[in-house]
C-alpha cells in the first residue's frame, strides 16, 4: 500500500509539471529526472497508468531534443531576419488597429566600426593639449635700440642747427675766432598701437584655454605692428617715423667701379665705411634670411665654394667684421639696414595691456570685446641720421664692380 501512494506522488508531480504553464520551464534535466522516477515505480508497480505517464514524458523529451537540433544559428540575410521577425509578430499584426507595429531587424553580421560606431568620433580620438599658433616672425627691435619710457604725450628734445664760425690760430692783437650756432626744439608724438577681438560669453566659457589664446594673439599683433613702425613707419597720419624714413642712402664713394667680384659682403663693408666716415660705429647689419643665406652658397668661377668673412660664435650669433648680423623677415628682401642703432629712441607712453567690456550691443548679445592696447613714439634725431646707412643690393653691387 505505502508503494500505491508512492505512485500516486509521483504521478501527481509529474502532471503538475508537464501543464501547458510548466513545461516551458521545467528543464530537460528535470523530466529525464522524473522519467527515471517513474521507472522505478513501473518496476514495482506494472500499472498502465505509470507507462502512459512515461510515454507522454518521453515525447516531451525527444520534442525539446529535436527543438534544440533544429535551432537556426545561421546567420540570416536581411531579407530573412525581415521575414521572420514578420512571422513572429504575425499575431500582433493583425489585433492592431493600423495593422503595423515596430519590428526590430538587425542582421547578425562582423562588426565594423564603419558600420557598428556612429553618433562622433570620441570614443575613437585623443586630444592633444593646446593650440598650434600661426607661424609669425619675431619682433626684434625693442631689444636693440635705446628704449624707454615716458608719461607725456610728446618728447620734446633740442638739437643744435646751422653752426657757424669756429676754433682759429690766433696771432697777438688779433681778434679771435667767434662760432655759434642756433638751438631748435623738435617733438615727437605719441601715438596708439591697438586690435581687439570680439568673442561670446559661451566660447569663453565653453573653452578654457580660449581668453589665454585671445590674448596672446592680441599682444603677438600689437608687438609686431609696433616693431614694423619703428623700423618702416613713415610718419604720415598716425605712425610713428621709423628708422628707414631718415637713414642715409648707401653710396660707393671710392669704391665706385673698383671692387672685382662685387657681391653682398662687398656692399656691407662699403655701407660700415660710410658709417664710420659720418663719424659713427655701426652695431647691428639688418638683413633678409634669403640675402644671409646667400654667403654660405657662394662659389668661384670654378665652382669651389668661397669661404665668407663670417665668424659664427658659439650660440649661432653671425658678426662681420665684428658687427652683428641679424637675420629678420622684417626686412625686406633683398635690401639691407645698416647702422648704430643706440641712435634709435622708442619711448612708450603705455605699454601693452588688455582691456575687455562692452561695445554697443554686446551686451544683449552675450558678446565682449577684448582689446589690446599700446602708446609710443619714435625718434631719430636729425644730427644722428648719418648713423644708418639703408640700400638694395642688386643696385649697389652694380655700383661698385669693377668692369
Amino acid at each position: 500500500m505505502e508503494n500505491v501512494n508512492d505512485e500516486q506522488v509521483v504521478i501527481d508531480k509529474f502532471n503538475a509539471i508537464i501543464t501547458e504553464k510548466t513545461i516551458n520551464t521545467a528543464t530537460k534535466k528535470e523530466l529525464e529526472s522524473l522519467k527515471n522516477e517513474l521507472v522505478d515505480l513501473v518496476g514495482k508497480n506494472n500499472t498502465n497508468d505509470l507507462k502512459t505517464s512515461i510515454a507522454k514524458l518521453e515525447g516531451t523529451i525527444e520534442g525539446m531534443k529535436e527543438s534544440k537540433s533544429t535551432k537556426d544559428v545561421s546567420f540570416k540575410s536581411m531579407g530573412e531576419a525581415i521575414y521572420k521577425s514578420y512571422e513572429d509578430n504575425i499575431d500582433k499584426i493583425k489585433s492592431n488597429s493600423n495593422g503595423m507595429i515596430d519590428l526590430n531587424v538587425k542582421a547578425v553580421g562582423t562588426m565594423t566600426i564603419g558600420n557598428n560606431y556612429s553618433g562622433g568620433v570620441i570614443a575613437l580620438t585623443q586630444l592633444e593639449q593646446g593650440v598650434t599658433r600661426i607661424v609669425r616672425r619675431m619682433p626684434f627691435l625693442r631689444q636693440i635700440i635705446n628704449a624707454g619710457t615716458t608719461a607725456s604725450k610728446y618728447i620734446t628734445y633740442i638739437e643744435q642747427a646751422l653752426p657757424e664760425g669756429g676754433a682759429d690760430m690766433t696771432a697777438e692783437g688779433v681778434l679771435k675766432s667767434q662760432a655759434d650756432f642756433d638751438l631748435v626744439e623738435r617733438q615727437s608724438v605719441t601715438q596708439k598701437v591697438t586690435a581687439f577681438i570680439k568673442v561670446s560669453k559661451e566660447m569663453i566659457a565653453d573653452l578654457p584655454f580660449m581668453q589665454n589664446e585671445i590674448n596672446t594673439e592680441l599682444m603677438e599683433l600689437v608687438a609686431l605692428k609696433l616693431d614694423a613702425q619703428i623700423l618702416s613707419g613713415d610718419g604720415t597720419g598716425n605712425n610713428l617715423v621709423g628708422i628707414l624714413q631718415n637713414a642715409t642712402a648707401w653710396a660707393a664713394g671710392s669704391f665706385a667701379v673698383s671692387v672685382p667680384f662685387a657681391n653682398e659682403l662687398d656692399v656691407i663693408r662699403v655701407a660700415m665705411s660710410q658709417i664710420n666716415t659720418l663719424l659713427f660705429e655701426a652695431n647691428y647689419i639688418l638683413m633678409h634670411p634669403t640675402d644671409i643665406a646667400k654667403f654660405d652658397v657662394n662659389k668661384s668661377s670654378t665652382g669651389e665654394y668661397t669661404m665668407p668673412m663670417i665668424y659664427t660664435d658659439a650660440n649661432g650669433v653671425k658678426r662681420y667684421n665684428g658687427v652683428e648680423i641679424i637675420s629678420n623677415t622684417g626686412i625686406a628682401v633683398g635690401t639691407f639696414l645698416v647702422g648704430d642703432f643706440s641712435k634709435s629712441n622708442l619711448r612708450m607712453r603705455e605699454e601693452m595691456n588688455i582691456q575687455v567690456g562692452y561695445v554697443n550691443d554686446d551686451f544683449t548679445k552675450n558678446l565682449f570685446t577684448i582689446l589690446c592696447e599700446a602708446r609710443a613714439t619714435h625718434y631719430v634725431k636729425s644730427n644722428h641720421y648719418g648713423a644708418f646707412v639703408k640700400g638694395t643690393f642688386s643696385t649697389a653691387k652694380a655700383a661698385i664692380l669693377k668692369p
